[in-house]
């Protein structure tokens, strides 16, 4: 079956394609964007959005390779 390993692998594709995803909302011309009380605009976008979820990536990796 799947080990720790794989699974952590799998978060860590998953959370690059997030981080991904974040990049394009900033170049797309998208933000602001208005959802109910929060406006996301570039700023969180680029700090959370990106900075933070490539932090996360960066740390799945790291986890998996100490899984090796």
């Amino acid at each position: 079956m799947w080990s720790t390993r794989d699974i952590v692998l799998f978060f860590a594709g998953a959370e690059f394609f997030h981080t991904l995803s974040h990049i394009f909302f900033a170049f797309s011309g998208m933000l602001p964007i208005h959802f109910l009380f929060i406006t996301w605009g570039q700023q969180l976008n680029l700090i959370f959005g990106i900075i933070g979820n490539a932090l996360i990536t960066g740390g799945l990796l790291w986890w998996s390779k100490k899984l090796d």
